[in-house]
């Protein structure tokens, strides 16, 4: 008979560790509960947030970098090369003759592929950006950024103390350019990553004829 009741006992308590185990959470429960995961998700949402801004400020940054270096050596490559300066460039287009071919003849019909023109083009985003390109006067045109905006700027002087020459250029300072000063503003996404940032160089014309 003991055991039948020690069995009985032991039934009873299994069934009701069962009903316990059914019966779920209390209002409190899942009161606290939910709060402890929206604040978990609070937190994890902001450090999402933080980190998401820093991935586009370090892209912005590479990308407006890669594109500008390209801009700075092929534009301070053709300021070199050149024998001189067209009258009319201004502050925002510079337009060089490139002698490639060493004749010394400069012709915009003849030979335009040595006519070069440097300039920035709205890409038309009403965002401020532009396009930097480079063509001849023989219509070809290549674009060297995509990331330039607002602002690129030539100063032409006669060496590093003079003043720049007032543009549109007349005959006479394009012919004493001998040293020309680019500044630049970029950033590679406007309104995302980091703000615009500038840079400036300076370029001796080596061959003037």
């Amino acid at each position: 008979m003991s055991v039948v009741t020690l069995s009985t006992d032991r039934l009873t308590h299994l069934v009701r560790a069962r009903l316990r185990a059914e019966h779920g959470f209390t209002l409190p429960e899942l009161l606290i509960s939910m709060i402890l995961l929206g604040i978990l998700g609070s937190i994890a949402a902001v450090a999402f947030i933080a980190a998401n801004e820093q991935f586009r400020a370090a892209d912005d940054e590479a990308t407006g970098l890669s594109d500008t270096k390209v801009v700075v050596e092929r534009l301070g490559r053709d300021i070199r090369a050149a024998r001189g300066v067209d009258a009319g460039a201004t502050a925002s287009t510079l337009v060089l003759w490139v002698d490639y071919n060493s004749d010394y003849v400069r012709s915009a019909t003849a030979q335009a592929d040595e006519i070069l023109t440097w300039a920035l083009t709205s890409q038309g985003s009403g965002e401020g950006q532009f396009n930097t390109i480079r063509s001849t006067a023989g219509g070809d045109q290549v674009v060297q950024a995509r990331t330039l905006v607002s602002d690129i700027a030539f100063c032409y002087q006669s060496d590093p103390a003079s003043a720049c020459f007032a543009t549109p250029l007349s005959a006479t300072d394009a012919e004493n350019t001998r040293l020309i000063t680019v500044s630049l503003e970029y950033d590679s996404k406007v309104g995302l990553g980091t703000e615009s940032r500038s840079t400036s160089f300076s370029e001796r014309i080596r061959n003037v004829s």
